[in-house]
């Protein structure tokens, strides 16, 4: 008769240990399974451009997120040993069961900001958080419509990639769209409302630093307020961007290399 798995808690328990050997520590930080490493990049022929494969935004702030976590986490731990500080005690203090303290410690379930502060300052050290610009937001309806627009403006001579990656290798940053033509490559940022025209200055004097395109264009959705705004936009922004609109439209109709960097309404 041939035998079946072991069965009951202490069969399992023994069928589990019959392999390697297990630490008496939990099995915490680094020992633990981690996040899948991220997408490889695949990179497309434009004069160096990365125009890549890339993560979902929302898949690399999960697997980013992640991360933080189990080297928080660990820090705490290490802090924990250092201080020769027991678990006990320190699920004693936060009113928590001793089970349920180790599952905290090794991330066995996402644990609440709230607790790895208590933890931390448990442990003489205080938690701190911030967010930083980093990459490129998610754009909404409006945003994607002027896409729509631009893309009508743009004669078939144009090869056009949409979120095209800007050069560097751990870049998160992207043109909205990239024409090329010839040898002449074109960055385009498109917004739909200039909100804060000291920050949207700032924006593009980055792109032109670092975007590796011959020629810089800002569109902006044709509306009253942009309208008013844009002659003040265009004065701050500098000779850099001071190729008349009506060349730079021109040119793109027609499929001809431009003659500068500007700013557009469509």
């Amino acid at each position: 008769m041939t035998k079946g798995p072991p069965k009951g808690p202490r069969a399992r328990e023994r069928s589990r240990s019959s392999g390697r050997p297990r630490s008496l520590a939990p099995l915490c930080g680094a020992a633990r399974g981690r996040p899948p490493a991220r997408n490889g990049e695949i990179s497309a022929d434009c004069d160096n451009f990365d125009l890549a494969t890339r993560e979902r935004p929302a898949e690399r702030g999960k697997r980013r997120g992640a991360d933080i976590v189990q080297r928080v986490l660990r820090e705490l731990r290490e802090a924990r040993l250092a201080g020769d500080v027991s678990g006990r005690a320190m699920s004693q203090a936060l009113g928590w069961s001793g089970s349920a303290y180790r599952r905290f410690e090794c991330g066995d379930v996402p644990p609440a900001l709230v607790d790895v502060s208590a933890a931390a300052v448990l442990l003489g050290l205080e938690l701190s958080v911030s967010l930083h610009p980093l990459g490129q937001r998610i754009r909404d309806r409006g945003h994607q419509a002027l896409i729509g627009r631009i893309r009508r403006a743009i004669s078939s001579a144009f090869t056009v990639f949409a979120e095209a990656p800007l050069p560097g290798p751990h870049e998160l940053r992207s043109w909205d769209l990239l024409l090329r033509l010839g040898g002449q490559r074109i960055g385009i940022e498109a917004e739909t409302r200039i909100r804060d025209m000291q920050e949207l200055v700032r924006h593009m004097r980055l792109r032109v630093r670092d975007g590796g395109a011959d020629i810089v264009l800002l569109v902006l959705a044709d509306t009253r307020t942009n309208r008013a705004l844009v002659d003040e936009l265009r004065e701050a922004l500098g000779a850099e961007f001071s190729t008349p609109p009506s060349s730079i439209l021109r040119a793109l109709k027609a499929g001809e290399l431009l003659a500068g960097s500007g700013v557009v309404l469509i």
